[in-house]
């Protein structure tokens, strides 16, 4: 797991206009006279980061997605799965971000390349120095210690989930990692499912392709990786 240290420097400026009409004198500052930048909440932020059909190119169609719809929606928080320290990696499979972040928000993308494959892009932002603890704490712990299968239950209903093969660590963002697995719902049927995340700074991307014949070929999520990776830069 690599990590690397990234500072941004804001540059800000401002300056006193005289409206049309006004005097020649010079235009002196009052305080309480410069109205503020808005400010852009962590939502907003989101929302102009997330990858888009545009960002994608030909081919691929991207939807919003809201993991707390529907009737057959398994949590509708993290909170509400149960099953110790594999709750983070049950959470990220249903579109739910890790810890508890500012905001969060989930795409679904889809491609003619690989009818039937969903790609979920699920991105959440933290307070400064949070982001590492949910990678590090809750995600990575949580791959070491839950790599040979578990069970999670949630609201009455149960998952099973097989193994975990690990996979190549794209290059992007300050940290990241890939497996992939089995999930089988109780009674239902099985799924196979490829999870990447990757850390940018305060900002923390989980990709999960779920279902399809192509859902192994390692791929079928590179494109809309790199295309959200450019945009968190």
């Amino acid at each position: 797991m690599k990590r690397t240290v990234a500072v941004t420097s804001l540059l800000t400026a401002a300056a006193l206009t005289c409206l049309a009409g006004c005097s020649g004198d010079p235009v002196k500052a009052t305080p309480g006279a410069t109205a503020s930048p808005a400010r852009t909440t962590p939502a907003e932020r989101l929302t102009a980061l997330v990858v888009t059909a545009a960002d994608l190119g030909t081919g691929y169609s991207v939807r919003k997605f809201d993991p707390t719809e529907g009737k057959s929606v398994f949590a509708r928080a993290a909170q509400e799965i149960t099953g110790n320290a594999c709750t983070p990696l049950a959470a990220m499979t249903h579109q739910l971000p890790l810890g508890r972040p500012q905001a969060s928000l989930s795409r679904v993308v889809a491609t003619k390349e690989a009818p039937g494959t969903r790609i979920h892009v699920t991105l959440a932002t933290y307070d400064k120095g949070t982001a590492v603890t949910a990678m590090d704490s809750l995600l990575t712990d949580a791959v070491r210690g839950c790599s040979l299968g578990f069970t999670v239950r949630a609201n009455g209903a149960a998952e099973l989930y097989d193994p975990f093969e690990p996979e190549d660590t794209p290059s992007a963002g300050d940290e990241a990692l890939a497996y992939r697995g089995v999930v089988t719902p109780e009674g239902g049927t099985p799924r196979p499912v490829r999870t990447t995340v990757v850390r940018h700074a305060d900002v923390i991307a989980v990709y999960t392709a779920v279902g399809g014949a192509r859902i192994t070929s390692p791929e079928l999520l590179a494109p809309v990786i790199e295309a959200q990776d450019a945009k968190l830069g």
